[in-house]
């Protein structure tokens, strides 16, 4: 099994080594990048075959910071899942990451086991979203309704999108971490036609990744109906 590439973007060498050890520690993961902050990453990624598949990043760093590499990563290496591991833990920086487009976001007192299964989970299926990530991005929509408790329980057909029934059940199943492959063998489709499901579904809902689509979901109320994995 290939090894899940990992760069660690932190400015205090004591975590930042820290960590390295611990990762290595464990035969599935590989660390091909270190930095103290955004600037430098880029800069050791900008002309390397080594691209990291996972990038565990600060938030607060000196030069370029956490929000500002995601922004430039978006752009330039869209395909690298990033895991914000930070020591703030307000639900208003949880939300702006996870709306600018980060995989995850953990505080740097979780476990080294939460650390592990969010690298896993984010290389698997997109996204890492534990209950504090989820308790955010819905208490961050909660004063925006002022609808019945009837409405608030919203389903598929009421969403502000056009979505097609195959859509609709695709998203569900994104939302419970089945992957790609997972999806079109409960479906009985092919890899390729869930691959066009799910660009279509990153179009219509403005999501810029997998973890877009989860609080697209989170956003409209269809965490309510949803039981994850």
């Amino acid at each position: 099994m290939n090894k899940i590439k990992i760069a660690i973007v932190e400015d205090q060498r004591l975590f930042r080594d820290g960590l390295l050890a611990l990762l290595k520690e464990n035969g599935g993961f590989e660390v091909v990048a270190t930095a103290e902050n955004g600037l430098e990453f880029l800069e050791q990624i900008e002309d390397s075959a080594n691209i990291p598949e996972v990038a565990l990043v600060d938030m607060n760093m000196p030069k370029m910071n956490g929000f500002e590499l995601i922004e430039i990563l978006q752009k330039k290496h869209p395909a690298i899942r990033i895991i914000i591991l930070t020591v703030y833990n307000q639900e208003r920086f949880i939300f702006k990451m996870i709306e600018a487009g980060v995989a995850g976001y953990l505080v740097k007192n979780c476990e080294l086991e939460e650390v592990l299964l969010a690298i896993t989970s984010a290389h698997k299926t997109g996204f890492y979203f534990n209950e504090a990530t989820m308790q955010a991005m819905r208490n961050s929509y909660q004063h925006k309704s002022n609808q019945s408790k009837s409405s608030q329980m919203r389903s598929f057909s009421n969403i502000p999108v056009d979505l097609t029934d195959r859509e609709s059940e695709i998203l569900k199943l994104i939302c419970k971490e089945y992957t790609n492959p997972e999806i079109a063998e409960l479906l009985s489709l092919s890899p390729r036609t869930i691959d066009g499901h799910r660009y279509n579904l990153l179009a219509k809902t403005g999501s810029k990744n997998t973890a877009g689509l989860v609080l697209f979901a989170v956003k409209n109320g269809i965490h309510e109906i949803i039981s994850f994995k």
